[in-house]
């Protein structure tokens, strides 16, 4: 039972160490983006900060058909069917490039609209436009690239997809240094270089990750662009279209709850936005690693279901838990010992930087709890059961998070320490939900 179990452990630990360090690394970057841009000025932070949650919404029916190709490639592989997993992830890829035209269409001409709603000023307007626009272009080609990403980190193919991320984010970091400031005989563009660097990133991604799904690759997933395998077929993607739902269900109760937040932290003003802006970009920096751990959890739920043993599904949900857990505490440990060091990379301002420490402290009280949610997240997510995912985000993220923070935030006088109070008890009421429904076992029983 022993060696089984180290076995077990191994196949996790493969899947979820690539896709927590690309998850960790996309942090990073975000990070130093932040950090080169922290030097334009505090307006600059802000501006760039009121995008972010718009740019997530606009993402939502891409995470969302996302879900549903992961879900349906893993049990197809589970199941010992290579050809109808290549087949849907043709047919996600195909959706997927519609949707996002549409969407991210819609997004670069109505971007003035979507700044103001988020908080935009006189200050802020004109910059956070721009970036705005020049994003959305990127997008299509991130959207496609995170398709085929998906897809293959179903398949368990994480370093795959981490040396895309690896290759993407380096390009970035060299576009933000030569575009922002205007190094190396380039234009000094300030914010919008900081979005075009993003966009080339973004090609980056796309043309390497299509290159490694090409067809004589040697893996289980492959593209062939023969014109008769790219007809669009409904009927193939019918079996996950309640998935595919009430994932975008969660998706949209995720960034309604995550707008409000951010929507009560800009009506503080500008500099306590700009530190909300900083402190939730480190927060993220735990936050998308244990993504990365729910990644290994998505992936063998599914094809363990596909196998018929939700047994070995449950006993790698919990290996991933494990190894969630350690990532967790680790970083946590790393952030509290050093964060005033880390919070001086974008803040100069001492009194600004006390705040901000006080902030990071409440976020690491919150790690243990946020990690066990989000790898439970992703084991429902493998077996299908992401109505369960979006009932938990819809009362807990997107109604009581907001209403709480606003009362601590304003009837009670707590201002931005009101905010993350609210963002620590929404974990902790989050992973307590979200356990106590695993546990009853319904979502070893969903047939796809």
């Amino acid at each position: 039972m022993e060696k089984q179990e180290r076995r077990l452990f191994r196949a996790a630990f493969s899947i979820a160490w690539p896709a927590a360090v690309e998850a960790l690394l996309i942090n990073v970057v975000e990070l130093v983006d932040m950090a080169m841009i922290s030097r334009l000025g505090l307006s600059a932070v802000a501006a760039v900060g009121l995008t972010v949650q718009p740019k997530r919404i606009l993402l939502m029916p891409v995470l969302a058909l996302n879900t549903g190709a992961s879900v349906l490639v893993s049990r197809r592989i589970g199941e010992g069917c290579p050809e109808e997993a290549n087949r849907c992830m043709r047919q996600f890829l195909l959706l997927c490039a519609g949707v996002s035209a549409l969407v991210y269409g819609g997004g670069f001409f109505l971007a003035r609209p979507f700044m103001l709603f988020s908080g935009a000023d006189a200050d802020t307007l004109g910059d956070s436009v721009v970036y705005f626009r020049i994003l959305m272009a990127g997008q299509l080609l991130h959207a496609a690239s995170m398709t085929i990403n998906a897809c293959l980190r179903a398949a368990g193919k994480t370093r795959v997809s981490m040396t895309t991320s690896l290759a993407a984010n380096l390009v970035n970091v060299v576009f933000n240094y030569l575009l922002i400031f205007g190094n190396g005989g380039f234009p000094r563009w300030g914010v919008a270089g900081a979005a075009a660097a993003t966009s080339i990133g973004s090609l980056c991604a796309l043309l390497i990750s299509l290159w490694s799904v090409r067809e004589g690759a040697g893996g289980i997933l492959f593209l062939s662009f023969a014109p008769h395998m790219w007809r669009m077929e409904p009927r193939s993607l019918f079996s996950v279209r309640g998935i595919v739902l009430s994932a975008f269900q969660e998706q949209l109760c995720q960034r309604i709850g995550l707008f409000l937040f951010t929507r009560l932290a800009a009506s503080l003003g500008m500099v306590e936005f700009a530190l909300y802006q900083i402190v939730m970009n480190i927060a993220n920096l735990q936050g998308y690693t244990y993504d990365g751990v729910a990644t290994a959890a998505t992936a063998l739920t599914g094809q363990s279901l596909g196998a018929g043993s939700g047994e070995l599904a449950d006993r790698y949900n919990r290996i991933s838990l494990r190894i969630g857990y350690g990532i967790a505490a680790v970083i946590a440990a790393a952030v509290v010992l050093f964060r005033r060091e880390l919070l001086g990379f974008f803040i100069e301002e001492e009194s600004v930087a006390a705040a901000g420490s006080l902030l990071l402290l409440l976020v690491e009280a919150g790690s243990l709890p946020c990690c066990g949610a989000v790898v439970y997240f992703g084991a429902l997510r493998g077996a299908g059961d992401t109505k369960a995912v979006a009932r938990v985000t819809l009362i807990i993220v997107a109604a009581i998070r907001p209403v709480l923070s606003w009362a601590l935030c304003y009837p009670l006088g707590l201002r931005h320490l009101g905010v993350w109070i609210g963002y620590l008890a929404a974990h902790i009421l989050r992973w307590y939900a979200i356990r106590s429904h695993y546990r009853k076992g319904e979502w070893r029983s969903i047939r796809i």
